[in-house]
C-alpha cells in the first residue's frame, strides 16, 4: 500500500542530492521522518505469554511534520475542545492572504509573519465583536488553526477560527448573537483585518495588494462540534494523508486532490518525486511555532471566564477534577499477538541504534 512515509523515505535521498537550501527546522523534520519507528530511536521488546512470539515496538518521533505521528493527539484535542463548547451558535471564520503576501513567510522573517497573521485576524474579530454596533462583548473567545497548504500541496497560508456567538459584556452579563446565521458584517471584518495586518508587518509589499479584495469567509456551524471535528483532523497531522496517495513509482507520485472550482470533483495530480518532497517540506513551520492558538475565554488560562460563559449559556458544569481522559496523554493500545491474538507483554527496553545513513543513499 502506498503511503506518505514510504514515498518520503524513498525519495528524500534523491531530493537531498540536489543540495536544496534547507532551514534548520526542515533538516530536523527530515531526520525525524527517516528515523521514526526505527531502531534509531530505540523502543521495547514485546512477547506473547502464550506462544512466545516476539515483536519490537520502536519509538515514534512525535514530530509534527512526520506523517505517521499525531493521530492520537488529534483525537485528544477534539475531545478537549468539545468539552469546552458553550450553548451558543458557532461560526467558522477563514482568513486567507493574497498571493502577493506569501513571500513574507519565507526566510528568516517567516516566524514573525505568522505571528502577525494570527495577531491581525484575532484583533479584527475582537474589535468587531466588542463594538456595541454589532455584539458588544469585550470578553469574547476564539480558537485558531493554521493551515499552510492547498489540495495540490502548494503553499497557501490560511487561518480557521472557531468563534462562539456569545460572550460577556462590560458588566459580566452574557450576550449572544441575535441571529444564529450572522456574526459580523463581512466587509467590516475584511477592512479591519486588512488594516490590522498592514500595521503588524514591517516589510514593504506591493502597494496594489491593499486595494484587492481579501479572501475572508464566515460560515455558521451550529453547535460548533462539526467545526471542532473538522479542524481536529489536521491539528497534529501533515499536509497530505495516506488515503490520497494513489501510486508511488520511481519517476512520479500520483495523488488525489479536490478541484474546488469544479465543485470538489476529485482529480489526479502527477508529481515528480523531487517536487513532491519539496512541496511537502515547504509546510514545515519555523521552530517554536504553534499552529493552534487560543484567544479570550477560549485560552487555557481563562478557565474562570470560560466556565462563566458556559454556565450562563445553559451548560451543565461538572465540579471537581476533569475526567482523566481529558488530562492524560494519548496512549497506544497494547499489541496483540499476530499468531494467537493474545495481548503481548513488554519484556525489555531497547536502546537507540547507531545507524549509518548517508546523504545520497536510495531507500528504494
Amino acid at each position: 500500500m502506498a503511503s506518505v512515509i514510504a514515498a518520503l523515505r524513498r525519495f528524500l535521498p534523491r531530493f537531498l542530492a540536489t543540495s536544496p537550501p534547507l532551514s534548520a527546522a526542515q533538516r530536523r523534520a527530515i531526520a525525524a521522518i527517516r528515523q521514526c519507528r526505527t531502531p534509531a530511536l530505540g523502543g521495547h521488546l514485546h512477547a506473547c505469554p502464550d506462544c512466545k512470539e516476539t515483536r519490537f515496538a520502536w519509538h515514534s518521533c512525535n514530530h509534527k511534520a512526520c506523517p505517521q505521528c499525531g493521530r492520537a493527539a488529534n483525537a485528544l484535542w477534539v475531545e478537549r475542545q468539545l468539552a469546552k463548547l458553550a450553548n451558543a451558535p458557532y461560526f467558522l471564520v477563514t482568513f486567507t492572504l493574497p498571493e502577493e503576501l506569501r513571500p513574507l513567510f519565507f526566510g528568516t522573517e517567516a516566524r514573525e509573519s505568522f505571528h502577525a497573521f494570527f495577531a491581525a485576524a484575532s484583533q479584527a474579530l475582537a474589535d468587531l465583536l466588542a463594538s456595541p454596533r454589532w455584539l458588544g462583548i469585550p470578553v469574547n473567545g476564539a480558537t485558531a488553526v493554521l493551515h499552510t497548504w492547498n489540495q495540490k500541496l502548494l503553499f497557501h497560508p490560511h487561518l480557521h477560527f472557531i468563534v462562539p456567538g456569545v460572550g460577556l459584556d462590560v458588566h459580566g452579563a452574557l450576550r449572544r448573537v441575535k441571529n444564529p446565521n450572522f456574526l459580523v458584517p463581512l466587509p467590516a471584518l475584511r477592512a479591519a483585518f486588512k488594516t490590522a495586518f498592514r500595521a503588524a508587518i514591517s516589510k514593504p509589499v506591493e502597494p496594489a495588494v491593499w486595494k484587492k479584495e481579501w479572501g475572508i469567509h464566515i460560515q455558521p456551524c451550529g453547535s460548533g462540534a462539526t467545526a471542532v471535528k473538522y479542524l481536529g483532523a489536521y491539528v497534529a497531522r501533515t499536509a497530505v494523508s495516506d488515503k490520497r496517495i494513489v501510486q508511488v513509482e520511481n519517476d512520479h507520485v500520483l495523488l488525489l486532490w479536490k478541484d474546488r472550482s469544479q465543485g470538489g470533483r476529485q482529480s489526479l495530480l502527477r508529481l515528480d518525486p523531487i517536487e513532491f518532497v519539496r512541496r511537502y517540506l515547504r509546510h514545515v513551520l519555523p521552530p517554536r511555532m504553534h499552529s493552534v492558538r487560543y484567544f479570550g475565554f477560549c485560552h487555557p488560562a481563562a478557565k474562570k471566564n470560560r466556565e462563566r460563559v458556559r454556565f450562563l449559556s445553559g451548560m451543565t458544569l461538572l465540579l471537581g477534577s476533569p475526567p482523566a481522559a481529558l488530562t492524560s496523554k494519548p496512549t497506544q493500545a497494547p499489541w496483540t499477538c499476530p499468531c494467537c491474538s493474545t495481548p503481548m507483554q513488554r519484556q525489555a527496553k531497547v536502546g537507540r541504534a547507531t545507524l549509518s545513513i548517508t546523504r545520497h543513499e536510495d531507500d528504494s
